[in-house]
């Protein structure tokens, strides 16, 4: 902090501490006037110091401001409007002032120090406290004159300092850190703060939580009841007398039975029948609730819209209720909008001709007159039931509550009494909760100073320890019990200097793994043809480039007698050190074979023998065989699961080298068909792996077909260069397949061998 800013921030704080000083003195003079109004003194005195008090107010804030005369005459216009134009020029002076509080007061707060701006926190809330007993000088008789003159001065001095405080007090609560304390008090203060204020807020939330969704969840059972009613009337089943004892037939009267009560046919429903046959708010389907000259009827209809409509009713009255309240074992009171204490007026409350619908009150159990505590009922879910009203000619729709209440008694018998053991299991629950609650609120203070000497103990071993890495020391560990995440930070600083000590025999490590995997990329090598065979009317060429620094491709060329050579080529599976090793074993094998006189297929047969016998059963290999004798101009080659190898003809179209079998090392004894051609002069023989044609563009997905390379393109770039020489058709198709995966790192070993006939 500069020391303008220091400067200014010691005569601000000076500024507040006397504006305060005569506030006080207000607060005093405005309290003696509104105990005793008899003397006008006390109140002169009053104004006086409020007004002495926010010129004070007024200084503070144009310690730091742009535009100091514009809002000094800002303020002194207000006070001109305050002392000559009334009660109106004292509501436009506060609002002036107020203004100019709200743009300007944070700014010269900030040139007070973090201390003391928590310290003018809480002696801003004394200033409100002494700003309301200073407001006392407004009571008492009108003034005139220049007491009148006064008072207003007093009163727009009264608002402003209320506008000032009110916002410094916003802005130094949002802004407050509290930077000034140690960490001790700090923490200290949280934990008192976490301690009590969530068990608080979880306790009430839980039990009004718990409280509400049993009562919501009971309330839509009560709604499911009564909807499974008027279903099961749907489906045609007189719901008399097992759940309703009053029925009515219309528009003929049903004979008596002794049963239930059967009414006669009322005059309402030939009233209601021609509406819900045409209207809008006509039922879905044949049953629905009806409200009608003051009761509630569940009324199912047959044959609407014709002569021989028919109609049939179930009253909800006392007994069904009591249903409803036995199954929710809750009271059960069915009540409509509109009510005035006695009844509930049903259509227009000024309509004297319709009739009432007196709220239905049910319960499961015996209620006394006057309940006490633990009878007396309460709200414990609400539920809406919607019915149609017949009033004179048209059908409106309209709504009944059904409130469920219940007593203590009741919550206590179906919690705690044991009749319903899940419930009893949510009560223990919850009240093994509160306990627990509690116990952590009577444990909150003593845990809170408990973690807080943890942080500040962690806190200094870790500066400690810190303080010594930076000097040098790399043998210092920081050994923390924490397991939280000063131990993690601790863990992280001993790791570094492990990581720093560990540094030179890591970088030794890598640098003997590299000569390490350099030495078997030059083995692997070794095992490949360094250059290709020279033959008479023939043309040979061969490249591999694995992914990796090792790979799984492999391709060769075994000469033999009378003017033969084997021509190979094989994609094992996996990439790196395995396949390496598998493709060493299968050129191993490739070479002790050949040597002995057999067929292709017979070579390639035991070879295969030979990988299962030594090879894990997972790993496998692709595997492509020939002989070619240049004598007869002929390739007699067996195909093992590979790539068909690709003939370009005389004619210009190609030909696939498919005949063979399974791939090699996965069965013992497999058999291999193979195929002899005749090759033309001019014609090409295009061995590959799957890592041409499967090569991958840029900015596209990896298994997209569309984005690879490709036996189309593979076969164009042949046929465009067939005039050259193999070395030129190998150059030119990896070239091709270089250009399309430009910009994306190669995925797959690249293996490709050239055999073109001369002429």
């Amino acid at each position: 902090m500069t020391t303008l800013q220091t400067t200014t921030g010691r005569k601000a704080w000076r500024w507040i501490l006397a504006s305060l000083a005569l506030l006080l003195l207000a607060a005093v003079t405005g309290g003696i006037y509104g105990a005793d109004q008899s003397d006008q003194l006390p109140a002169v005195f009053c104004f006086v110091f409020l007004t002495a008090s926010w010129a004070i107010v007024v200084a503070f804030v144009m310690l730091d401001t742009w535009g100091r005369w514009f809002w000094l005459a800002l303020v002194l216009g207000a006070g001109a409007l305050a002392g000559w134009a009334g009660t109106g020029g004292v509501i436009g002076a506060v609002t002036m002032t107020a203004a100019m509080m709200v743009v300007r007061t944070l700014h010269t707060w900030r040139h007070v120090s973090a201390r003391r701006r928590a310290v003018g926190f809480g002696l801003g809330i004394v200033a409100l406290v002494m700003l309301v007993l200073a407001s006392g000088f407004r009571a008492g008789e009108e003034l005139t004159g220049i007491m009148a003159g006064l008072r207003d001065l007093g009163t727009w001095a009264l608002g402003s300092l209320f506008a000032f405080w009110i916002w410094s007090l916003f802005n130094l609560a949002v802004r407050m850190r509290l930077h000034f304390l140690r960490l001790r008090p700090k923490l200290t203060i949280a934990a008192i703060l976490i301690g009590f204020v969530p068990l608080l807020v979880l306790s009430l939330l839980g039990a009004l939580t718990l409280y509400g969704g049993l009562g919501g969840a009971r309330a839509a059972r009560a709604s499911r009841v009564l909807e499974t009613w008027r279903e099961t009337a749907i489906a045609g089943v007189d719901l008399a007398p097992a759940v309703f004892d009053t029925v009515f037939t219309w528009p003929a009267t049903a004979p008596a039975r002794d049963d239930c009560t059967v009414l006669p046919a009322p005059a309402w429903p030939a009233a209601v029948a021609p509406h819900l046959a045409s209207s809008d708010t006509a039922v879905t389907d044949s049953t629905t609730w009806f409200l009608a000259e003051g009761d509630v009827w569940l009324v199912r209809w047959r044959r609407l819209g014709t002569p021989e409509v028919t109609a049939e009713g179930w009253l909800l009255g006392e007994k069904p209720l009591l249903r409803l309240s036995g199954m929710l074992r809750a009271g059960v009171v069915l009540r409509f909008l509109g009510h005035d204490g006695e009844g509930f007026t049903i259509g227009e409350n000024d309509r004297p001709s319709v009739p009432r619908y007196h709220a239905r009150r049910v319960v499961y159990r015996d209620v006394s007159a006057d309940p006490g505590f633990w009878d007396d009922w309460r709200v414990f879910g609400s539920s809406l039931l919607r019915v149609l009203q017949p009033s004179d000619d048209r059908l409106m729709e309209s709504g009944g509550f059904i409130n469920l209440k219940v007593g203590w008694t009741d919550l206590w018998d179906e919690f705690v009494g044991g009749e319903n053991n899940l419930n009893v299991v949510v009560v223990v629950v919850f009240g093994l909760a509160v306990f627990l609650f509690l116990v952590v609120e009577s444990f909150a203070l003593f845990f809170g100073v408990r973690i807080s000497e943890g942080i500040v103990a962690a806190v200094h071993h870790l500066d400690r320890g810190t303080r010594a890495v930076a000097a040098g020391d790399l043998d210092t560990t920081i050994d923390l019990p924490n397991e939280d995440e000063f131990g993690d930070l601790a863990g992280s600083f001993n790791e570094m200097t492990r990581t720093v000590r560990q540094g030179r025999e890591d970088a030794l490590a890598r640098e003997r793994l590299t000569r390490e995997l350099e030495t078997a990329r030059a083995i692997q090598e070794r095992l490949l043809p360094d250059a290709p065979p020279t033959l008479a009317g023939f043309e040979v060429a061969g490249a591999s480039i694995p992914s990796r620094e090792i790979g799984g491709d492999y391709f060769d060329f075994l000469l033999q007698d009378d003017g033969r050579i084997g021509l190979a080529i094989a994609d094992v599976s996996g990439k790196g050190m395995p396949a390496a090793l598998l493709m060493a074993n299968l050129q191993a094998s490739l070479h002790g074979q050949v040597i002995h006189p057999s067929s292709v297929s017979g070579v390639v047969k035991r070879v295969n023998d030979l990988l299962v016998a030594s090879t894990d059963p997972h790993m496998f290999a692709t595997f492509f065989y020939g002989v070619l004798d240049t004598t007869e101009a002929t390739l007699t080659c067996t195909n093992a699961g590979h790539n068909p190898p690709l003939v370009l003809r005389e004619n210009g179209d190609f030909a696939e080298l498919q005949k063979g079998g399974l791939l090699l090392g996965m069965l013992q004894g497999q058999d291999y068909g193979q195929e002899k051609i005749t090759l033309a002069p001019g014609e090409i023989v295009v061995l590959f792996t799957d890592g041409i044609t499967e090569a991958v563009g840029p900015s596209v997905e990896e298994n997209d077909p569309e984005a690879m390379f490709g036996e189309d393109a593979l076969m164009s770039v042949v046929r465009r260069h067939a005039h050259l020489p193999a070395v030129g058709i190998k150059e030119a198709i990896l070239t091709a397949v270089a250009e399309h995966t430009e910009g994306v790192e190669q995925s797959d070993d690249i293996t490709l061998v050239v055999v073109r006939r001369q002429g």
